[in-house]
């Protein structure tokens, strides 16, 4: 992740004016985690703003965003200048407890199961039906994304695995890099090196000791599932 800290200062008597333009200008910005503008309570003229995002990149880009450019053309003659800009890395948040960025392609949950059916459809209907899933994600009829409270469940189609070794399971880390060179390092097995996925995540794949498939995962977007296919359900 990325993260900025910056002070501002308005020209004399337009910080409310200048807070109010700053804020109009920051939605639907890809890639953006939190963006907090706050009123210095010892200046009155000074705001402090304080950005995560998922990347660099992303924020580099939202720069060019028509909604971003004309935000800074309407604040510009109400700047006197900038200070105190410092560049940072969140590790997390207290709110969520966790390090990952939001992906509306991912469950939030940490360590999310994945139980193969021969029939996911199916499977769906009676595990949202008798033990009281709601499913979040549906992606074709050979996958399908359930979440109980703050808890995940993927239901994956069978495949020629024996029955023992059907089922997997999928982990989300803050950097797989650095996880996939220390499993390699101990000797797992791996099955697919990290790889870049169009739904936002960056993943690899190794087997456990009995032969068992693991996914790591680390969000590097928030990708909106139509845009590969999935069909996020009504309230997720």
């Amino acid at each position: 992740m990325y993260g900025l800290m910056g002070k501002m200062t308005a020209v004399s008597g337009q910080r409310n004016t200048l807070i109010t333009i700053l804020l109009a200008g920051i939605h639907e910005m890809p890639g953006c985690l939190s963006y907090v503008v706050a009123r210095d309570q010892a200046d009155e003229n000074a705001i402090w703003i304080t950005e995560v995002w998922d990347s660099e990149e992303s924020h580099r880009a939202s720069l060019s965003l028509p909604q971003v450019q004309e935000a800074i053309a309407q604040a510009r003659p109400l700047i006197a200048g900038f200070s105190d800009r410092v560049v940072t890395e969140p590790v997390g948040d207290h709110e969520s407890g966790s390090t990952q960025p939001h992906n509306r392609s991912m469950p939030t949950a940490v360590v999310i199961p994945e139980l193969a059916y021969p029939d996911v459809r199916e499977a769906v209907a009676w595990l949202c039906r008798v033990f009281g899933f709601s499913e979040r994600l549906q992606i074709g009829n050979h996958r399908a994304q359930l979440s109980f409270g703050e808890g995940a469940v993927i239901v994956t189609a069978v495949t020629a695995e024996s029955d023992d070794l059907a089922h997997a399971v999928m982990v989300r880390v803050a950097d797989v890099d650095s996880h996939y060179n220390h499993a390699r390092q101990q000797g797992a097995q791996i099955g697919q090196p990290p790889t870049d996925y169009p739904y936002g995540e960056r993943q690899y794949t190794a087997v456990d000791l009995v032969g068992r498939r693991w996914t790591f995962s680390q969000t590097i977007a928030d990708v909106d599932p139509a845009a590969w296919g999935g069909q996020l359900k009504e309230g997720n």
